[in-house]
């Protein structure tokens, strides 16, 4: 990650300040997807709107139209807290004033893991295109529900704000990314990972509650998404979330972060026509659907979660990696029946192991027979 300490997830404070601009109509523009929500008013200022800019991106010398940026007039201060991704992060108060609690996706052309995370105008037109989207085919999303833009052409950039999960009439309700429930506890070091307190709170045989609670949700949600949207949902352990309350009598399985693919056959099936300006399959995306649904169910979903809980349940709890997998299979046929048909591949697709420019990237059949469908 490059990223400055007191900005980092884990290494800095608990929490730090994101400065704002004062954005005039002439600058910029603020968009909404369409989804009903008051946090666009907070946004909003009489001439304009509010620009959040991470401090990182702030800092760098390469940041498009940093010079007339810093000419514009200061904003409020955001106070927020680091997410694992690092440029996503949770507001809650603005110039120390308590706001309406939601997450806030900033632009970073720094580099994070593989990619650098610009966020550019078109990628925030299409993540509130498919917010709408997802939200309006019943799918259990966090919404994207408006956008700022700074700039013009193809490099304006600007930042997504981001609903938390609505409150629950049962009483309080945790939700955490998938990670967290096989991830170490950085506070309290060798202590009993949140998945094997979550099956001793649960009561049941942990196969059962890992199988019909977390596995088979996951398959169903991507599953449907596909098939009813044509978006392949990325539900790696940071983006798949798990909601539930302290009891385990109701559990969720949730989905954030609406910058997804999109394949127009699956849409024109369903008589869908409309299509975001970016991240389309055949039009931006030079890769066959099914490669493309791969690389998101078999590798994001398939490896960068499932595999880690399925080794975590091996070995903290006795579960056999068989038992999860079939159940995923089982899943994945019901929800699909006759259409899993040439959806999938059959092997696995994945990234090759060269970093391009400007987020560029390269599919390559592993070879690996699929475990997960």
């Amino acid at each position: 990650m490059d990223i400055s300490p007191l900005c980092h997830p884990q290494l800095g404070a608990p929490s730090f300040a994101v400065p704002s601009f004062h954005v005039p109509w002439a600058a910029g523009s603020l968009l909404t997807s369409g989804i009903p929500s008051g946090l666009t008013a907070l946004y909003q200022i009489p001439g304009g709107f509010l620009l959040p800019v991470h401090p990182d991106a702030l800092s760098y010398p390469g940041l498009v139209g940093r010079e007339e940026l810093l000419a514009l007039e200061p904003g409020p201060v955001f106070d927020v807290v680091p997410s694992a991704n690092g440029r996503t992060v949770f507001v809650s108060a603005v110039d120390g004033t308590a706001v309406p609690e939601h997450l806030l996706k900033l632009h970073y052309p720094r580099r994070l893991s593989r990619f650098t995370r610009r966020l550019r105008e078109p990628v925030i037109r299409a993540q509130l295109w498919a917010a709408e989207e997802l939200t309006r085919a019943g799918l259990p999303i966090l919404a994207e529900v408006c956008g700022g833009v700074f700039g013009s052409g193809d490099d304006a950039w600007g930042f997504i704000v981001r609903e938390l999960p609505p409150a629950t009439v049962a009483g309080d309700r945790f939700t955490v990314p998938l990670f967290a429930l096989y991830g170490d506890d950085v506070q309290a070091p060798g202590g009993r990972s949140l998945v094997e307190q979550l099956v001793a709170a649960g009561g049941s045989p942990a196969g059962s509650l890992l199988a019909e609670r977390i596995v088979e949700p996951m398959v169903e949600l991507w599953v449907r998404a596909a098939l009813e949207t044509g978006c392949a949902l990325e539900m790696h352990g940071q983006n798949t979330l798990l909601s539930f309350t302290p009891d385990l009598r109701e559990v969720e399985v949730l989905y954030r972060d609406c910058d997804v693919y999109v394949d127009p056959a699956l849409r024109a099936r369903n008589g869908l026509t409309s299509l975001p300006p970016t991240g389309v399959i055949s039009k931006d995306v030079p890769f066959p659907a099914n490669q493309v649904f791969s690389l998101t169910y078999d590798s994001f979903m398939g490896h960068h979660a499932l595999d880690y809980l399925a080794r975590l349940a091996r070995e903290r709890l006795g579960v056999a990696p068989d038992a999860l997998h079939a159940a995923a299979r089982r899943a994945f046929t019901a929800a699909t029946g006759e259409a899993h048909r040439g959806l999938l591949p059959d092997t696995v697709y994945y990234y090759d192991n060269e970093l391009r420019p400007r987020g560029a990237w390269n599919l390559v059949n592993t070879g690996r027979r699929p475990q997960w469908r």
